[in-house]
């Protein structure tokens, strides 16, 4: 019996020797390793009222971040300003760009889980251009829409009309469709203050309106979005977010102390100088991206400006960067600009490089142009008058306003001179009316995907109520943003990136205009918790930080993975 006993322990031991090494056979190659789990929830801090939920109405920051998660366009913005299919799985443009036909995806459902269907999409054309809805409640989406023809060919595919080719439009489709079944009744007067758009939207993108809190003892109404697990893109385990919840709050003031309160987990347009602000209890995301938008001094065409070497001397003066780097004026949150397309966008032309900042080459060309000092009064002159101008700046930004104080001074040092004159709030718009100035220190805040930059440059828009305020007029300019707005806006893609490269080097060999940086966006999270965020490489409107949500994670869960070769 003792023999037997002891024979079967060793039996066991040895089983259990075996094992134990196929164990560490198996785990040898196999590490345990962390991956995103779906569940949770990510607050954000977001600045002004909720405003609408309607697709069509938005038009604040805030109102484009609440639709962007709750509908979706026929497509959708994609890297560099590119399109992405959304509800059309895929579409075609006729040869003479004027006819797109879009094939809607089977699996697209509304949240009440009605199927989304071309009577959607023409009711949402219709009332886009429907006058009852006045233009200034409308979002800028909708403004193409107003001279196309849009019919139901059947029930998933769509056919919209143009009256002449317009390459732009494609990105117009990115405008939220609407529910037909459920607005289709409705006056389209009464649309902005109904229940639809104010509390009640019904739409088809990755995420719902759940609540909206409107707690007295809140700073602003607290806007919850749950998942909608029916959206065509969603897979399994994405997005990971079981919920997202817009805090919103009256100004930036508020909603940064909650980031440094961790109240809120994140916050957009967050400057860098405020970082400090935040507290370390941890680390600090910080995402950055090159915005559409820049600032600019327009020179009039009028003397010395229409001297080109004038104008390249000017812009050559100028160090762009100091003014960036200035924690008291920009701080780092912009980048130089070479022209009016910024880095990142498709048009992009890289060969330009970066703007060149040469004093000593800028007196040298305005010496070889008999521009000099000849009465040793530091203002150079030619023919007896001097080299001098007007810099018109809004009066009521001091950031502006320092800002013409360095530009002031750097032309100083080349022997130009500038005199600073503000504008008081209620002239700018007849100081850019009547293009009464020399010069002009100016911002755009540009909110279009498509990089056509027509209004702002073509010679037909030179006078009012065109916005060419520099009145720049070049034939060949012109010739190719014709010819750029007018190609095929799939099959000429390629040859509109080319044109676009064109003008952009006829901008800076021409400089009709000191074009100076292009913002930058800020994204800031507080918790380490949250990963999977990554900002796009342009950013046109701040709801494009949500390109990459179906990724965005706070929790994660343990597994067993391949390990990596370290030989």
């Amino acid at each position: 019996m003792v023999i037997r006993h002891l024979r079967w322990q060793i039996a066991l031991a040895l089983a259990g020797t075996l094992l134990i090494g196929l164990f560490i056979a198996l785990v040898s190659h196999r590490v345990l390793q962390t991956r995103p789990a779906q569940g949770g929830q990510y607050v954000e801090a977001v600045v002004g009222p909720p405003g609408t939920f309607n697709p069509l109405l938005a038009q604040t920051d805030a109102e484009v971040d609440s639709v962007r998660l709750l509908f979706s366009g026929l497509t959708r913005p994609g890297d560099r300003g590119l399109v992405e299919p959304d509800l059309a799985e895929r579409w075609a443009v006729s040869a003479d760009g004027r006819a797109y036909t879009f094939t809607l995806r089977a699996d697209a459902v509304w949240h009440d889980l009605e199927p989304v269907t071309a009577d959607d999409v023409v009711f949402t054309a219709r009332l886009a251009a429907d006058p009852a809805i006045p233009a200034t409640q409308k979002s800028r989406l909708c403004e193409p829409w107003q001279r196309v023809e849009v019919s139901a060919l059947d029930a998933r595919t769509v056919e919209i009309r143009l009256k002449e080719p317009y390459a732009p439009f494609l990105n117009a489709t990115a405008l939220g469709i609407l529910p037909a079944h459920v607005l289709a009744d409705a006056n389209p007067a009464d649309i902005p203050a109904d229940a639809f758009s104010s509390r009640a939207p019904i739409g088809s993108g990755p995420y719902r309106l759940e609540t909206i809190d409107r707690a007295a003892d809140a700073p602003g109404p607290a806007v919850r979005f749950a998942r909608f697990d029916r959206h065509w893109a969603a897979t399994e385990g994405q997005p990971y977010l079981d919920s997202i919840v817009f805090q919103h709050y009256p100004n930036r003031e508020l909603a940064l102390e909650a980031l440094g309160q961790r109240s809120a987990q994140g916050l957009g347009w967050v400057p860098t100088k405020v970082l400090s602000r935040l507290g370390s209890e941890t680390p600090i995301q910080f995402f950055s991206a090159i915005k559409t938008g820049y600032t600019l001094v327009y020179l009039s065409p009028v003397e010395p400006f229409t001297n080109k070497t004038v104008r390249q001397a000017l812009a050559m003066a100028l160090d762009r960067q100091r003014i960036i780097d200035d924690p008291a004026l920009l701080d780092g949150q912009a980048v130089p600009a070479a022209g009016p397309i910024a880095p990142g966008s498709w048009a992009y032309f890289a060969g330009l490089g970066t703007p060149i900042h040469d004093p000593e080459q800028a007196r040298r060309m305005l010496d070889e142009a008999g521009w000099i000092d000849s009465e040793g009064d530091g203002v150079r002159d030619r023919d007896g008058q001097p080299l001098s101008f007007g810099l018109s700046v809004k009066g009521d930004d001091p950031v502006m306003l320092a800002i013409a104080e360095r530009l002031r001074e750097d032309w100083q040092q080349i022997g130009v001179a500038a005199e600073i004159l503000p504008i008081g709030p209620s002239d700018l718009a007849s100081t850019l009316r009547n293009r009464s100035y020399s010069a002009l220190l100016f911002s755009w805040d540009l909110r279009d995907y498509d990089p056509d930059p027509y209004a702002l440059w073509h010679s037909s828009q030179a006078d009012f109520p065109g916005q060419n305020y520099a009145g720049f007029k070049n034939t060949d300019a012109d010739r190719i943003l014709v010819e750029a707005r007018q190609a095929h806006p799939v099959n000429d893609h390629e040859r509109r990136r080319q044109l676009y490269a064109e003008f952009q080097r006829i901008f800076a060999a021409e400089q009709p205009a000191l074009v100076l940086w292009h913002p930058v966006y800020n994204y800031a999270v507080v918790d380490d918790n949250v990963g999977g965020i990554q900002l796009p490489a342009l950013v046109v409107e701040p709801a494009d930080r949500f390109a990459t949500l179906p990724s965005w994670f706070v929790r994660v869960e343990r597994v067993f993975g391949e390990a990596s070769d370290r030989r």
